[in-house]
């Protein structure tokens, strides 16, 4: 999934989407997406000036909106856009740099109504960078 596929799954716009592309989607099971960190990007400028980090709570956001492409069911988004609703165990594991590809893949592990835990594992190459439980929430069912 491309840019202009990707907007239409997300309630974000630039300059807050966190996903440069979706390559795997399996409806209600798991997906798979990355974003190339770029040191063009607002950030880059003051976490940190000798030494940019990509900030932890991008991380987490990048996580959350790869997740909620478990929504799509062959390529149609879903009728409601999903809100990130809780963080759990989050780690950050190893710094991510500009020119690092964070690649995330997510698995449901639970379901209940309105509430989606997803599992999170992010890697640049073949270091684990992050991982953690999102809880993902259909603001329209509250």
């Amino acid at each position: 999934m491309e840019s202009i596929e990707i907007e239409k799954g997300l309630p974000h716009r630039h300059p807050f989407i966190m996903v440069d592309r979706i390559l795997e989607v399996e409806y209600m099971k798991r997906s798979k997406g990355y974003k190339n960190v770029s040191i063009n990007e607002q950030w880059a400028v003051g976490h940190f000036p000798d030494e940019p980090l990509y900030p932890g709570v991008l991380m987490i956001e990048t996580m959350a909106q790869v997740g909620g492409f478990i929504f799509y069911k062959a390529g149609i988004p879903p009728a409601s856009k999903f809100y990130l609703g809780a963080v759990k165990n989050i780690k950050f594991i190893h710094p991510v740099k500009p020119g690092d590809t964070f690649m995330v893949e997510t698995e449901l592990i639970e379901s209940l109504h309105i509430y989606h835990q997803i599992k999170c594992t992010a890697t640049v190459g073949d270091k684990l960078v992050a991982t953690g439980v999102l809880t993902l929430v259909n603001p329209n069912q509250l």
